[in-house]
């Protein structure tokens, strides 16, 4: 069966229920029905990697869409097993180990992190068959809910102290390994031997003094992982104080694992960073996508604006996705191109 009109990409998905109602199309700020029917009909996870993990409410059947390839062209579907339980909620985030078409990789691994406070994770080891529109898991695959423990911290609280366990967040893959931010000095490392594997890389902290806001005791910040060209990048987007709709600064750096720090960058090239909510990744500019070279953009739970920041002139400019809709969505995710 061939698959539905594809989405302009990048996109905002605008998801007011159990299905995707709109997309917002960066490229022209217009927004349009949704007629992919892999999003309309099945409960759904973006990758950083373009491709998009679905799930049949009904059946629990899983697969990797790719929004870029339809069904006739070799890279448009990757079955993956069942959930045989129900499968995590909408608002979790999915991660692939590597690219599942690239040449010689035979296998990747899907996980699935849960949204924060449930300390849950699901994954799924594939192997990848030989060519085909559709290519198939091996028969020992299948899907793992894994509940794991990294940790916690004691936070001041009124009359005292109280323990917080840490959640794992912003999964990000890099050379096969997924990464994500633990503390501020401590990266969080996760490998599969085939069960999953927690560990830490010491990391000296980003040096935030300098935005601290008058009167604010320390500076605040969203953090973005992804990955470019091999190697992991941090996209810092810091805030006024509690103003989390007041943007002072956008930092983006690159994780010397060598020299235990994070180096600040001025260019990305010719690629644009999103950062959002479920995905931390990037785009080619110009061209098809539209989006502006050297920028990121980042999407503000706190004012519900698509902020687009340049990385050297640290410029910024606002605009409004949800404007014009009767009301706002319960979430909003990323899909964007497969990387060829």
């Amino acid at each position: 069966m061939a698959t539905s009109t594809p989405p302009p990409l990048p996109c905002l998905v605008v998801d007011n229920g159990e299905t995707a109602a709109t997309l917002y199309g960066v490229s022209d700020g217009e927004h349009r029905p949704c007629e992919a029917e892999e999003l309309r009909r099945n409960r759904c996870w973006a990758t950083s990697h373009g491709w998009v993990l679905c799930c049949d409410p009904a059946t629990l059947s899983t697969f990797l869409w790719n929004p870029t390839g339809g069904d006739d062209d070799g890279g448009g579907k990757i079955a993956l097993p069942p959930f045989t339980q129900p499968p995590p909620p909408p608002n979790s985030q999915c991660a692939l180990s590597r690219e599942p078409t690239d040449a010689g990789a035979g296998r990747f691994t899907v996980v699935i992190v849960e949204p924060s406070g449930s300390y849950v994770l699901w994954y799924c080891h594939v192997v990848v068959g030989g060519g085909g529109s559709s290519s198939s898991p091996s028969p020992a695959a299948g899907w793992t809910r894994h509940e794991y423990d990294v940790g916690g911290t004691n936070v001041r609280v009124a009359g005292g102290h109280r323990f917080v366990r840490r959640s794992v967040a912003g999964l990000t893959a890099c050379r096969g390994r997924f990464y994500y931010f633990h503390t501020a000095t401590d990266y969080g490392v996760l490998d599969f031997s085939p069960a999953p594997v927690f560990g830490t890389v010491p990391m000296r902290a980003v040096d935030m003094a300098e935005k601290v806001a008058a009167g604010e005791a320390m500076a605040k910040a969203s953090v973005h992982t992804l990955e470019i060209g091999g190697e992991l990048y941090m996209a810092y987007i810091f805030f006024h104080g509690d103003d989390g709709s007041r943007v002072v600064d956008v930092g983006v750096y690159r994780m010397d694992f060598r020299r235990r720090r994070a180096v600040r960058v001025r260019s990305v090239g010719d690629r644009a960073i999103i950062a959002g909510s479920n995905i931390g990744g990037w785009c080619p500019a110009g061209g098809e996508t539209g989006l502006r070279p050297n920028c990121v953009y980042w999407t503000s739970p706190y004012d519900k604006c698509l902020h687009v920041c340049d990385i050297g002139a640290n410029a910024r400019k606002l605009r409004e996705p949800f404007k014009g809709l009767a009301k706002l969505p319960r979430r909003s995710f990323w899909i964007i191109p497969v990387h060829k």
